[in-house]
């Protein structure tokens, strides 16, 4: 090659190399710029009237995800220092952008497919729905009012506006005597406000709508499976049991509420008509220990004790809830002694019941081991009876049983002793303990002081 050649090539070469590094500088700072984040837009200082009015509605925002602070009586959001938030800054509020799987959700594919037809999320048209339903309330078209709200929180969801246009649709079906839609309406307020401003008035509505069930399931007792298709006002299947779950739905979304003992009482007051005697026990119990102040703890003591003796099945099952019944009976005529009045005698009978059957429970045991000839567990339990429960006719019979048992042997002759007695006894004798206090200090090591038995 010539040098003149050789020159230009060299300069070609030099000017790619130049040129990869310019691109790589420019790829490098793209990247940067691609990859940062945005920094979001200054901020514009408050006013001193502005930071004495976030000062004082402080306390009465509340936080609405991807949004910001909502104050009643406003419109828009605020960030947490008071500032309006707007559309410049609204990314500084906005929640991670989702990935390219979470894109494919069907919730996902669901919300843009109603905003591509058009019924996609707008304040303005929520805003309009909701007065179209409170027009209609006003008018006591109260299932039309119901439509409109559902429109209305559908188009503007996690907002205030879902809030109150969920809590007018299910006073709608309250109204309008459909029952088990208002019920629905009132689970999705809490489910997705569990700290809404209207739960005193909801639960309110719910106990309401579980006493006329449960009423109405004591008066008309229909099987679990007999469809309802014609009354709005219950369920479709099992009246009965969704009044316990409104019930328990009223316990569980406000547990320190005035309603929270009343739905627990219910309960148990309906399990225990129904003969469900476990169950009925169980929420009395509840009551008893969660819901020390309320106005129901006598009733619960009182029942409670019913349903312990009910569940009692007799000397060859279980005694706790003996046990547990006579605890009871100490708690009636130590804490309430101003409120049992007459009953007061007819709780001493019962534990004089209760000590009658413990004493029969252990006359029961007694006779059995006395049935097998094992004298000295039959001596323990009648001389338990007798020390226990002194002024029963069982004790008498214990110590007329003692006597009778007194030369018995403790435990019978083991069976076949005579086919024992011939087989060929082993003559090797177990070691004594001196034996084996010695074996244990030749065991041991010099210089492992620590180890192995003490001197």
């Amino acid at each position: 090659m010539e040098p003149l050649e050789r020159t230009e090539a060299h300069r070609m070469v030099a000017r790619a190399h130049w040129l990869i590094l310019v691109v790589t500088l420019l790829a490098s700072t793209a990247g940067c710029a691609l990859w940062s984040p945005k920094t979001p837009p200054a901020r514009a200082a408050l006013t001193a009237e502005q930071a004495q009015w976030w000062a004082d509605n402080r306390d009465r925002a509340r936080y609405v995800k991807g949004k910001g602070y909502y104050v009643a009586g406003t419109s828009g959001f605020f960030d947490h220092e008071g500032r309006r938030v707007s559309t410049e800054m609204g990314t500084v509020l906005d929640e991670p952008k989702p990935g390219p799987l979470e894109n494919l959700a069907p919730k996902k594919l669901w919300a843009s497919t109603k905003k591509a037809v058009g019924q996609g999320p707008n304040e303005q048209v929520a805003r309009e729905h909701l007065a179209n339903g409170d027009a209609l309330f006003r008018q006591k078209k109260y299932v039309d009012a119901a439509k409109e709200y559902r429109k209305a929180y559908a188009r503007w969801p996690d907002s205030p506006l879902e809030e109150e246009a969920i809590f007018k649709a299910a006073e709608s079906e309250f109204f309008a005597d459909r029952y088990p839609q208002a019920e629905d309406e009132y689970a999705l307020l809490v489910k997705k406000f569990p700290s809404t401003q209207y739960l005193s008035q909801l639960v309110e509505r719910r106990f309401a709508i579980g006493r006329y069930w449960e009423q109405y399931d004591r008066a008309h007792p229909r099987f679990v499976l007999q469809p309802n298709l014609f009354d709005k006002t219950r369920p479709r299947f099992d009246t009965g049991g969704h009044a316990l779950k409104v019930y328990e739905r009223i316990r569980m979304d406000d547990p320190i509420g005035p309603r929270a003992d009343d739905a627990v009482m219910a309960t148990a007051n309906a399990y225990f008509l129904k003969g469900r005697w476990d169950d009925a026990d169980y929420h009395y119990g509840l009551l008893r220990s969660e819901f020390p102040k309320s106005e129901h703890q006598y009733q619960a003591h009182l029942l409670g004790l019913r349903c312990k003796i009910l569940r009692y099945q007799g000397p060859a099952y279980e005694g706790a809830p003996l046990d547990e019944a006579d605890e009871i009976v100490a708690q009636l005529l130590t804490q309430f002694p101003q409120e049992l009045g007459q009953e007061r005698e007819r709780v001493k009978q019962v534990q004089a019941e209760i000590n009658a059957q413990r004493a029969l429970r252990g006359w029961e045991m007694a006779e059995y081991y006395a049935k097998n000839d094992y004298y000295g567990a039959a001596r323990h339990y009648y001389a338990k009876v007798v020390e226990e429960y002194p002024n029963t006719k069982l004790a008498e019979q214990s110590r007329a049983r003692m006597e009778e048992f007194k030369a018995e042997p403790n435990n019978p002759d083991p069976p076949f002793e005579w086919v024992i007695n011939m087989l060929p006894r082993s003559t090797k004798v177990a070691p004594t303990v001196q034996q084996t206090n010695a074996n244990s200090n030749v065991a041991r090591l010099p210089g492992m002081n620590g180890f192995g038995p003490p001197q």
